[in-house]
């Protein structure tokens, strides 16, 4: 009874390392294959040389999901996998990256359109040329604008009032 029960349990004890090991080396699938081919040997074995072959059905039913779970949770440990997975950003890299020029200062002030906004256009602040978005509405060019808010860097502006800054300054 003892010596009838080897090889249909060392096919499948074979089959299951190298289903596991088909996760850590990249064959192509050449190693799954040859696993697969080791457990069907095993299923064989075990019901023509044997009378255990439900018990080796059972147990290949209960050890191919094992073994697969124990190799994606082993998956991430390997070097190779190290190798391979980025490693997470530092509190550094992450961090908000602040670029540009800050325009806080502006809000409240009064600049000239210069460019239709539409919504979007091109503004004069203090002799800068910005990127200005009009809170609502067309306003036509060379417009007196009043900016509000920045968002995402562009200045949001509304129409102050039908006089351009030209005529306010003389």
């Amino acid at each position: 009874m003892g010596t009838e029960l080897v090889w249909p349990t060392l096919c499948l004890a074979l089959g299951l390392i190298l289903l596991i090991a088909e996760v850590f080396i990249p064959s192509g699938g050449l190693i799954g294959l040859l696993a697969l081919g080791l457990m069907v040997v095993s299923l064989y074995l075990g019901f023509t040389t044997t009378a255990h072959g439900l018990k080796f059905l059972v147990a290949l039913a209960v050890l191919l999901p094992l073994s697969m779970v124990a190799a994606v949770q082993l998956w991430p440990r390997s070097p190779f996998a190290k190798f391979i997975f980025l490693k997470p950003p530092t509190p550094e890299e992450s961090a908000p990256e602040v670029r540009g020029v800050v325009l806080d200062h502006l809000i409240g002030q009064f600049g000239r359109a210069l460019t239709p906004l539409r919504p979007s256009g091109l503004v004069d602040f203090d002799g800068r040329r910005l990127d200005g978005l009009s809170e609502e509405g067309l306003i036509p060019s060379g417009a007196l604008v009043r900016a509000v808010q920045i968002r995402s860097g562009q200045i949001v502006v509304r129409a102050a009032n039908e006089k351009t800054l030209d005529e306010l300054l003389s």
